[in-house]
């Protein structure tokens, strides 16, 4: 039963983790992240990596962005979601070589919209590698970091938590 209870817990961490806001995200390569970024005419994202690793380090990536939360462009139909169709935003590319001294081991992006927009939706693509993007988009909110769906996370909740009375009502009956 402790498993599960565990696994309970790990859900609610995921699901919650949605609405936090942090200034550090950690990229690894694999998963894209997006910021819902509200009021703002500007974001600077500084993308960086431990050079404290005793081997070779690397990461790099793009990034994407749109006011309209489909990812499309301005100009763009309604021709459902994608992310790849929004503004470019730029890329990075670092690198840590412990025999090298030309190592590039951080690296910023500012975007510039041009005016204040109500809210703009950045994805941020790592490509590959592990590294760490901080930003900082001049409001005085917290933007919102999606790293789970609210209703996925809320189905993953409650389905571990129904797996849970299951397994203790299950433990009672064999008692």
């Amino acid at each position: 039963m402790r498993p599960v209870l565990a696994a309970a817990a790990l859900a609610a961490t995921f699901a919650l983790g949605g609405a936090a806001s942090a200034a550090t995200i950690v990229l690894d390569g694999s998963k894209e992240i997006r910021l819902t970024l509200n009021d703002v005419s500007n974001v600077v994202l500084s993308f960086s990596i431990d050079a404290s690793a005793a081997s070779y380090t690397n990461s790099g990536g793009y990034i994407k962005w749109s006011t309209r939360e489909d990812g499309r462009q301005d100009a763009d139909g309604p021709w459902g979601t994608c992310l790849e169709c929004g503004y470019s935003g730029g890329d990075w590319a670092l690198s840590y070589d412990p025999y090298s001294r030309s190592n590039t081991l951080s690296s910023d992006l500012e975007l510039d919209f041009g005016k204040t927009l109500e809210s703009v939706y950045v994805w941020i693509r790592p490509t590959y590698g592990t590294g760490t993007v901080s930003y900082d988009d001049g409001s005085q909110g917290a933007p919102d970091i999606e790293a789970v769906p609210l209703p996925a996370g809320g189905l993953l909740l409650i389905s571990a938590l129904g797996a849970a009375a299951l397994l203790r009502q299950r433990a009672r009956k064999a008692a």
